[in-house]
């Protein structure tokens, strides 16, 4: 029995270090708004020289990523600023003075990097309902570009069963008589139903 729990100690030593060596592991880490960099931190709140290595690997996923996805044609904070500073104050409710104040307060300068700005902000504790995936989507005006990629990355499945499970049933939907379905219909068609069988769109359906 101890040379068997010796070996399955050995594997799940090389597996951690895999891990360990993974951007797209150590982003999924990172993009968690609860914790950010707090795994990359000494007892004294510091990062470590091995945490900086670790932060490095999930910057340049970053800037790869930023300079090849294009923000997507959305207002923008300044547009929603600049509307809200033509109307003279004593015209608008309180609500909207608060409002005003918000988004001037939480505007991001275009000079800035969201990464940055991201990494050296508080965490944040989510409520048992909501799921990081779900705050990210919520951050489109702060971080246009970062939260396209955390969500990218945090919807990437921990393990590949569902995925091969799914591969694996698409086989049965494409009979001798329906060989010219097309690959992107098929890939539709399977997430659909499997979506369906979740109860992902419940709330659409």
């Amino acid at each position: 029995m101890a040379p068997r729990l010796s070996r399955a100690q050995e594997k799940c030593t090389i597996y951690v270090q895999k891990l360990d060596a993974s951007p797209y592991y150590l982003a999924a880490r990172v993009f968690n708004p609860q914790y950010r960099t707090a795994f990359l931190k000494n007892e004294s709140g510091h990062i470590t020289a091995e945490g900086e290595k670790k932060l490095f690997i999930v910057r340049k996923l970053w800037e790869r990523f930023r300079n090849k996805i294009p923000v997507s044609v959305r207002p923008s904070e300044s547009e929603n600023i600049t509307k809200l500073t033509l109307q003279p104050e004593e015209n608008v409710s309180n609500f909207h003075n608060a409002r005003r104040n918000q988004i001037l307060k939480n505007a991001r300068p275009q000079s800035q990097d969201e990464f940055e700005n991201y990494i050296f902000e508080n965490p944040v504790i989510l409520d048992k309902s909501t799921t990081a995936i779900q705050w990210w989507s919520c951050q489109y005006g702060r971080f246009p570009r970062l939260s396209q990629l955390a969500i990218e990355v945090l919807s990437i499945p921990g393990m590949s069963d569902k995925p091969e499970r799914v591969f694996s049933g698409s086989r049965r939907r494409v009979p001798w008589d329906r060989t010219r379905t097309s690959t992107r219909l098929l890939e539709a068609s399977e997430c659909v139903k499997d979506w369906v069988v979740q109860g992902v769109l419940k709330d659409v359906l």
